[in-house]
């Protein structure tokens, strides 16, 4: 529970905070420098939000979790909407309690979603205004959001730049290697990546299969990000770049457009570990 509001804290790796500066510095550079440009139709869109709050396994330090993060930002004021989508009802309760004590509740709302459900998330996504630029962070714990989600959101959105947050470090270096020598008994492991992927037969192509048979994991995951980046090129976004989280996770920006990554670029200028302030 949180000393704070007394309401429950989701435990996290030491890791997490680098990974919601990296966030947050970049959603201020977005809001304030597209703010004039758009006439204040901006919208944010968080999938697997989490209750707001979490606390670090290691040394029990409470922080603002990404949403709280975010609507505490001082930029956050540009948002025309956002919403907060997590597949469990508590969470989502757990977090409008908390947007609303933050007086942020005509602009914020949690919302109950799967993401694995496509065609559900682009319901969620329908409601927000349209005509507008969106900023999408997508934040899985493992690689399992489905492409198809990825598709749909996109081409509901039409104007959006995206952050990924990519188990890399986690799930891929854990898993990809049994998934692809062992196809029949991790066969839900193997269908997981090339749905993710969005791309069937990932795990059996030969260049892939070869650097398996030595487990050579930094060339799988190099592989498995590539492969990744190419279906987004797919979808537009030419401008892409990956920033690691401490060997663990890996934050994956994308756009459709040079000033995202322009904007992207600038706020990774400083380190989480050389200013540890968020904007």
């Amino acid at each position: 529970m949180s000393t704070l509001d007394e309401l429950p804290v989701r435990c996290v790796g030491e890791w997490a905070y680098d990974k919601i500066y990296r966030l947050v510095q970049y959603f201020g550079i977005f809001a304030n420098g597209m703010k004039n440009r758009w006439s204040g139709r901006l919208n944010y869109v968080e999938i697997c939000s989490g209750p707001g709050r979490c606390i670090t396994r290691e040394d029990r330090t409470e922080m603002d979790g990404t949403a709280l993060a975010i609507i505490r930002n001082q930029h956050f004021k540009e948002i025309k909407k956002a919403i907060f989508v997590d597949a469990s009802l508590p969470v989502v309760a757990i977090l409008n309690q908390r947007i609303k004590a933050l007086n942020a509740s005509h602009i914020a709302e949690a919302v109950e979603g799967d993401y694995s459900d496509a065609a559900g998330i682009g319901r969620i996504i329908g409601r927000l205004p349209d005509k507008c630029l969106n900023f999408v962070f997508i934040d899985p714990t493992e690689c399992n959001v489905p492409f198809k989600t990825i598709e749909r959101t996109v081409a509901k959105l039409q104007n959006a730049d995206l952050l990924i947050n990519v188990a890399l470090g986690t799930d891929v270096t854990r898993n990809i290697v049994p998934a692809i020598l062992s196809p029949g008994t991790h066969a839900a492991v193997r269908d997981k990546y090339e749905t993710f992927l969005g791309t069937p037969g990932f795990c059996a192509r030969p260049d892939v299969i070869k650097l398996a048979k030595v487990a050579d994991h930094d060339d799988l995951r190099r592989k498995f990000a590539d492969a990744y980046k190419d279906q987004l090129q797919k979808l537009g976004y030419t401008h892409t770049d990956i920033k690691p989280v401490k060997h663990y996770y890996y934050l994956l920006f994308a756009s459709r457009n040079p000033k995202g990554l322009e904007f992207w670029k600038k706020s990774c200028t400083y380190a989480p570990d050389n200013q540890k302030e968020l904007l």
